[in-house]
C-alpha cells in the first residue's frame, strides 16, 4: 500500500510538472505572436557593427543537475545557505559575471541581472502590466478557499485585474491629505515607543529590540488603515489582537521563504511549512474580517477614522473578499519590512561616529525641544537624515532585488533571452559596485546631498520596486522610518551591542534578538 501511495504521488509530481511547462511555453507562444522580434536577435557593438546575439543556452551559470537544477547549491553539499540567498546572489556576479543563468526545480531557467544598463533596460519597459512572479504556495492556498479569497490578492494577480484592484483600492496611500494625518500619527505612536522602551530597559538595554519596533510598525499601519489604535505599545500588557497579528505576520514571511526556496513538496501534501502559511493566513483573515465588519456597521465614522479604509470598503466593482485580503496584504507588508529598514538605519547612524555626530548636530537644531511639532514643513529641514535613509536603503534594503517576467525578448551581455523569461534585477549587488556608486560599500549619506555631483542611477536604489508595481505604502514606510529615528536619536544615545547580521527570510532581516543601549541623552 505505501508503494502505491508513493507511485501516486510521483505520477501526481510528473503531471504538475507537465502542466507548468505547458503553461510556460504557452505563455511563450503567446507573446512571441503579438511582440516583434524584428531586432531582438542582433546585438548592437558601440561602433554601430552588428553581430548575432549569443543563443540564450550560453548564458553563464552554476552547475545545474535533472529534475533540482541548482536547488543542490543550497542543500548540504552545495556552498550556499538559503538564509544568506543574498550574499549567494554576490557571489555568483563574482564568478559568473553581469549575467547569469540559474536553473530552479525542474530545470526552470532564472537569469539574474547585475549591469545597470540591463537593468533599466527591464525596469523601463513601457508595460502597461508588469508581470511580477506571485507566491506560489499563498496563491495554491488561497485558490484552495473561495469562500475567503475571489482572488489571490493584488500583490499575486497580474494584468487587467491587478490595475483594477490597485486603482480601485490603494490611491488614498499617496494623497497629501493622509500625508499630513501619517506625520501626527507618526509622533504620537513615537512617543508611546519612548515610553515603552524606557519601562522595558534594564540598565539601559533592551533585549529583543527588534519586537518593540515591529510593534510600533503594526501600530502605525494599523493607525493609518483602520483610523483606531490597537494598543500594540501599550504599557504592561499587549492586547490578545497586537499579539495574534505580530505572530502571525512574523511567521508567515518565514514561512514564505520555505515555501519559495525549498523543495515543493506541499504541492503533493500539506507539509508543516505549508500548514503552518494557512494557519498564519486563516489568523490575520480571521482578525481582519471582525475589523471590517466593525467598520462596516459603523459606517457613519469611516470617513473620518481614515480615509484609506473609506476608499477600500466603499469601491465600487470590488468584491468584500478582494477588499480584506487588500487590508491583509497592506498590514503584512508594512510591519516587519518598514521595521526592518529602520533598524538598519540605525545601526548605520549609530556605527559610523562621524555620521551620528551630524545627525545628532542636526536633530538637536531643528528639532531642538521634544515639544516641537513635527510638520511636513519641518521634515524638510532634516535634510541630513534623509539623506541617510536614501543611502540606508541603498547599502542595506530590505528588498535586495527586483522580479520581472519579460514581456518581450531582450539581449543582455550580447545573450539573447526569449519573451517569458524569469529574470531577477539584482539592484542591492549592482549598488555595491564602485562604479556606479564610489566607495560604494561605505555608509555615505553625503553623496546624496549635492544633488549634481550625485551619480543618478534611478533603477538601482529602488528598494521600494519601481514603476507601476512599486510599492503602495512607499510614502508611508519613508515617513515612518525617518520620524521614528529622529525622534529615538533625539531622546536616546543608542549602541547596539554587536553589529546586525543579515539573513535572509523572504526579504533581508536582521537576526534577532538584538540588545540595544539606549541611554537618555538629556
Amino acid at each position: 500500500m505505501g508503494v502505491l501511495k508513493k507511485l501516486q504521488r510521483f505520477i501526481i509530481l510528473i503531471v504538475l510538472h507537465t502542466q507548468r511547462v505547458v503553461s510556460k511555453y504557452f505563455i511563450l507562444w503567446s507573446f512571441k505572436i503579438f511582440l516583434p522580434e524584428a531586432e531582438d536577435n542582433k546585438f548592437f557593438l558601440n561602433d554601430g557593427d552588428v553581430l548575432p546575439a549569443k543563443p540564450f543556452s550560453q548564458i553563464p551559470g552554476p552547475l545545474h543537475v535533472p529534475l533540482f537544477g541548482s536547488q543542490w547549491l543550497y542543500s548540504w553539499i552545495g556552498p550556499y545557505f538559503l538564509d544568506k540567498l543574498h550574499l549567494a546572489n554576490e557571489d555568483k556576479y563574482r564568478k559568473y559575471g553581469p549575467v547569469v543563468k540559474e536553473h530552479f526545480l525542474w530545470n526552470f531557467p532564472i537569469i539574474h541581472l547585475y549591469d545597470k544598463h540591463d537593468i533599466e533596460s527591464v525596469l523601463k519597459y513601457p508595460s502597461k502590466y508588469p508581470i511580477r512572479p506571485g507566491l506560489e504556495a499563498q496563491i495554491f492556498y488561497r485558490k484552495s478557499r473561495p469562500d475567503r479569497y475571489k482572488s489571490a490578492g493584488m500583490v499575486n494577480v497580474q494584468g487587467f485585474e491587478w490595475q483594477h484592484l490597485r486603482s480601485k483600492l490603494t490611491t488614498q496611500l499617496a494623497s497629501t491629505a493622509l500625508g499630513d494625518h501619517t506625520i501626527k500619527q507618526l509622533c504620537i505612536i513615537s512617543d508611546e515607543l519612548i515610553e515603552k522602551i524606557q519601562e522595558e530597559r534594564i540598565e539601559n538595554i533592551v533585549d529583543g529590540f527588534e519586537k518593540v519596533i515591529y510593534r510600533c510598525g503594526l501600530e502605525v499601519i494599523f493607525a493609518i488603515l483602520f483610523g483606531r489604535r490597537l494598543g500594540a505599545l501599550n504599557k504592561s500588557s499587549i492586547p490578545w489582537i497586537a499579539e495574534r497579528l505580530m505572530f502571525a505576520t512574523e511567521n508567515l514571511f518565514e514561512v514564505s521563504h520555505e515555501t519559495m526556496y525549498g523543495l515543493p513538496w506541499w504541492k503533493l501534501f500539506p507539509t508543516k511549512s505549508y500548514k503552518k502559511l494557512a494557519e498564519c493566513e486563516d489568523t490575520i483573515y480571521d482578525v481582519f474580517t471582525d475589523l471590517v465588519n466593525e467598520a462596516l456597521r459603523d459606517d457613519e465614522n469611516t470617513e473620518i477614522q481614515s480615509p484609506v479604509l473609506n476608499q477600500i470598503l466603499t469601491a465600487e466593482g470590488v468584491d468584500i473578499r478582494d477588499k480584506i485580503v487588500a487590508l491583509i496584504d497592506l498590514v503584512a507588508a508594512g510591519i516587519e519590512t518598514t521595521g526592518n529598514a529602520t533598524l538598519f538605519l540605525l545601526h548605520n547612524i549609530v556605527s559610523n561616529q562621524e555620521v551620528k555626530a551630524r545627525v545628532y548636530e542636526e536633530l538637536d537644531r531643528v528639532l531642538y525641544s521634544s515639544h516641537v511639532t513635527i510638520t511636513p514643513q519641518l521634515l524638510l529641514e532634516l535634510k541630513y537624515l534623509k539623506a541617510c535613509v536614501t543611502e540606508s536603503l541603498r547599502l542595506t534594503p530590505v528588498a535586495p532585488n527586483v522580479a520581472r517576467i519579460l514581456e518581450k525578448s531582450f539581449t543582455f551581455q550580447g545573450y539573447n533571452v526569449p519573451v517569458g523569461t524569469m529574470v531577477i534585477c539584482e539592484t542591492w549587488v549592482a549598488s555595491l559596485q564602485d562604479e556606479n556608486y564610489p566607495d560604494a560599500k561605505r555608509f555615505i549619506p553625503e553623496r546624496w546631498l549635492d544633488a549634481d555631483n550625485v551619480n543618478h542611477h534611478p533603477f538601482l536604489a529602488v528598494p521600494f520596486g519601481v514603476g507601476r508595481r512599486m510599492c503602495p505604502g512607499k510614502r508611508i514606510a519613508e515617513h515612518e522610518m525617518l520620524i521614528i529615528t529622529a525622534k529615538l536619536l533625539q531622546t536616546f544615545d543608542m549602541s547596539f551591542q554587536k553589529p546586525l547580521e543579515q539573513v535572509y527570510k523572504f526579504l533581508i532581516s536582521p537576526k534577532g534578538p538584538i540588545r540595544a543601549t539606549l541611554q537618555d541623552r538629556h
